[in-house]
């Protein structure tokens, strides 16, 4: 199922260059860069929407909106449980710290390269 997610995002992708559309860095798949028991992915499309895949499984969908801060609205695939955090986004090349603006934690991801 990821892989399916990824020739979506491909073929997004390829579509917005031909019609000239300029690109948000934010767009793509970000890995997260802990020591995490578990491969946690973040997923953010072009149309605002996105994922959280854990272990390789969709556990949230995500819909989002940018402005001065990340704003991520979640609901989880299994239990439909929903919430909602805002972030400061620091974004330098390959990499993304989002830290959220309740708790002041801080999660740092590495855009995934195929």
């Amino acid at each position: 199922m990821k892989k399916y997610f990824f020739v979506i995002a491909a073929i997004v992708s390829l579509m917005i260059v031909a019609c000239g559309k300029s690109s948000n860095p934010l767009w793509g798949m970000w890995i997260l860069h802990s020591p995490a028991p578990v491969k946690t992915e973040v997923m953010f499309n072009d149309d605002n929407s996105g994922f959280v895949f854990m272990a390789d499984e969709v556990c949230f969908e995500t819909t989002w909106t940018q402005d001065t801060l990340l704003h991520v609205k979640y609901k989880d695939t299994h239990k439909g449980i929903k919430f909602s955090r805002s972030y400061t986004v620091n974004l330098a090349g390959d990499s993304l710290k989002l830290t959220d603006t309740l708790t002041g934690d801080i999660t740092e991801y590495t855009r995934f390269v195929e």
